[in-house]
């Protein structure tokens, strides 16, 4: 059964390459069409957050149901007395130094990803990375001070908000001017968009990881 199981997975695995590729004529018209509709280099983004966008919501509300999850998962346990994060040095220093790129890369996505590869999703990814690792490397404690002094729980609430009022108001067809080609000032509602995402998935991901790790530890 497991030879079985094996040559079958093979079989799955080669089968796409044994066929063609599709022809790609006309390929291009849709790739131009795309870009002209949506004002943005970045075609991904751009299909994302106008094109696809009544997906794209689905997905900000799932992600936000998963936080809710979370809290709901995590309700009736104790949390730990205290919250141990990584005690050698080398390997606290190159967590903060990859939290700190990992910031940075959030910021630079969150900002340009309607330019070039990147967007609100990929940002969030990569600023939830940047407080996971700073959570493990010993600052659970601060960062815990900092998410309730800056109402990072409100933030993000407020971020889904608008985020389903801008796509709602773009739905149905309320446009702001697409600006020059090419220019961070571009794309109507697209840049926007990216930041709202990129702000709601990383203050999702750092309430969820610090609940896991002040209720389960590292």
């Amino acid at each position: 059964m497991t030879w079985l199981a094996l040559l079958a997975a093979i079989a799955l695995f080669a089968a796409p390459l044994a066929s063609a590729l599709p022809d790609g004529a006309g390929l291009a018209e849709v790739v131009v069409g795309v870009a002209r509709q949506t004002g943005v280099p970045n075609l991904v983004s751009g299909v994302i957050l106008q094109t696809r966008l009544f997906d794209t919501i689905t997905e900000v509300v799932v992600f936000t149901l998963a936080a809710l999850g979370v809290r709901d998962l995590l309700k009736d346990e104790s949390p730990l007395p205290v919250v141990r994060g990584l005690e050698d040095v080398p390997t606290r220093v190159l967590c903060d130094l990859g939290a700190t790129i990992a910031a940075l890369i959030a910021i630079e996505l969150a900002l340009r990803g309607h330019l070039s590869p990147g967007g609100g999703f990929a940002s969030g990814v990569a600023g939830g990375t940047a407080i996971g690792l700073s959570l493990i490397s010993g600052g659970a404690q601060r960062a815990q001070r900092l998410y309730r002094r800056y109402r990072a729980d409100l933030l993000e609430k407020l971020a889904v908000v608008v985020f389903i009022v801008m796509s709602l108001l773009l739905l149905i067809g309320m446009t702001l001017p697409q600006g020059a080609y090419g220019l961070l000032l571009s794309g109507g509602w697209i840049p926007w968009l990216n930041i709202l995402v990129a702000l709601k998935v990383t203050l999702g991901s750092w309430a969820m990881v610090q609940l896991f790790v002040r209720y389960r530890g590292l």
